[in-house]
């Protein structure tokens, strides 16, 4: 009985995690549509599922530009380095660590430095830059892109915990008797309904509400 009162309140808390989908025909023209996308997607991490079902994630972001899928990805190069120290015009070692800094070229650039060697006036180190990198897709070839909303997903996962709580917590209790033989099924009732929306609550921000935008239907 406790495997299925478990199952209940998981396939529940489950419909916390909820997603929306968004088709051309949706809106007034194409143009709106696209104008939507790039409002919601420009900032966000987006995953992209392209038609023949591979996927990647653009965690700076997409935009649609003259039907074609603008994607940012953050990418980091890492490079060997041989240096004057003279070259350099600011280096701190992190945590004490002698083989980990931070690098301030004489040009400006930060750099993130591992396996650094540091030998009289110069320095041996493996540079790593953060790069943004621009990918391009036809639309023709794009399937869905989707982002995840955590936030918005709360109210609607304490709903859920807060049913499915009271729910699991009246029929347990339904189960148990007190010193006079009596069950408690209200007991349980008020404990679901008081510990449901915190764990539904909870539930719902790590499932995410999807927000999903099909191209090609």
């Amino acid at each position: 009985m406790k495997n299925i009162y478990f199952a209940v309140v998981l396939s529940l808390l489950l419909f916390a995690g909820c997603s929306s989908t968004y088709r051309v025909n949706d809106f007034s023209s194409k143009e709106k549509f696209y104008n939507d996308f790039n409002n919601s997607f420009k900032t966000k991490e987006v995953k992209v599922t392209l038609i023949n079902d591979s996927t990647f994630t653009a965690s700076e972001g997409t935009i649609i530009k003259d039907s074609t899928l603008i994607s940012y990805v953050k990418v980091e190069e890492k490079k060997n380095m041989f240096l004057a120290r003279s070259d350099l015009r600011e280096i701190n070692f992190e945590n004490n660590e002698i083989n980990t800094a931070a690098v301030v070229l004489k040009n400006g650039d930060k750099l993130r430095a591992e396996n650094v060697s540091v030998v009289r006036d110069s320095i041996n180190f493996v540079g790593i830059k953060n790069l943004i990198k621009i990918d391009s897709i036809p639309l023709g070839k794009v399937k869905t892109a989707s982002y995840k909303n955590r936030w918005k997903s709360i109210y609607p996962g304490a709903m859920m915990g807060l049913l499915s709580g009271s729910i699991i917590g009246y029929l347990w209790g339904k189960t148990v008797t007190n010193d006079h033989g009596e069950n408690q099924g209200l007991s349980g009732f008020l404990g679901g309904a008081f510990v449901g929306p915190f764990v539904g609550a909870i539930s719902g921000f790590f499932l995410g509400y999807t927000n999903i935008y099909e191209f090609n239907k």
